[in-house]
């Protein structure tokens, strides 16, 4: 074989090489676009990532002085109580399950704020109210207590609907107890039944007289014949008669009591008024000394 051939063998080798660079060349050139981009995709999330970070920081300072003003600034200095009347502030409260520590306002209120009455004799509702960052009011809706009858040694108290509310072995000041009617049975959320409906009404209406003129009764008396004796004492009682005109008889008992009140204090006196035949004249009222 001649010498021109091998020359011309290894030039196109040589060639075929110049190829294989170029080529090599070519696709690193590809490739390092790839990287540059990688690189600028890079930075973008790292600062998504650190502006994500600012945010949560943010946000957690927020709520942390949100929560420090909730629990500094709303401290529970003041609890009041209205609309009670058959019920102290303390029993009110005891009766609620409220805590006497209670240290803030805010987590009173939304503990309390839905408060629904179970089983409270005489009581409605009760709402809890923030009267300012520092004081809740408990306003109580209470049913008035018109009176109780007494059987064995239970007195049982109706409220103003003539519905049994309590039973209780002792009786409650203030309340008159009422004698002389017959009732059939008393059971805790019934109504009260009698036998002569006439003497149920009386009974209700003096009732809520009484309490409308702020007079305070032991006890009421109905005899054989159906008349009214309202006791205010042991020294003075007033004789009402049959259950007629009784918004006319109690109201001359309550314009004539303190002066009532003021002799049996002075002069010791004890006796009955008598209204039996009130004639809405002055005439038809005596007072009759019984010592």
């Amino acid at each position: 074989m001649s010498k021109d051939y091998y020359q011309d063998e290894e030039f196109e080798g040589f060639e075929d090489f110049e190829e294989m660079e170029q080529e090599l060349y070519e696709e690193n050139e590809e490739w390092e676009p790839d990287t540059e981009e990688e690189d600028d995709d890079r930075e973008p999330r790292r600062r998504r990532h650190h502006r994500g970070l600012k945010i949560f920081a943010g946000i957690l300072v927020v709520i942390t002085l949100a929560l420090a003003g909730i629990i500094y600034g709303f401290r529970l200095e003041e609890v009041r109580v209205i609309g009670n009347k058959n019920y102290t502030v303390e029993e009110i409260k005891s009766l609620m399950g409220f805590p006497e520590d209670a240290p803030n306002t805010l987590f009173v209120y939304l503990r309390f704020f839905r408060y629904k009455v179970k089983d409270i004799p005489f009581i409605d509702r009760i709402d809890v109210k923030i009267e300012n960052r520092n004081m809740i009011c408990i306003e109580v809706s209470e049913k008035d207590i018109l009176g109780c009858f007494k059987k064995g040694k239970t007195y049982f108290y109706f409220d103003d609907s003539g519905v049994i509310q309590e039973s209780l072995s002792e009786k409650k000041e203030k309340v008159p107890v009422i004698r002389g009617a017959k009732t059939g049975n008393l059971e805790i959320g019934a109504q009260i039944s009698m036998e002569d409906q006439n003497v149920c009404h009386g009974i209700m209406e003096l009732g809520h007289l009484l309490l409308n003129h702020g007079i305070t009764a032991e006890k009421i008396e109905i005899d054989e014949n159906k008349h009214f004796t309202v006791y205010i004492n042991d020294n003075i009682r007033a004789a009402l008669g049959t259950p007629v005109l009784l918004e006319e008889k109690t109201s001359e008992l309550a314009n004539i009591l303190p002066e009532l009140r003021q002799m049996e204090e002075s002069e010791q006196i004890c006796g009955v008024l008598h209204l039996e035949n009130y004639d809405s004249t002055k005439n038809s009222i005596i007072f009759t000394k019984e010592n």
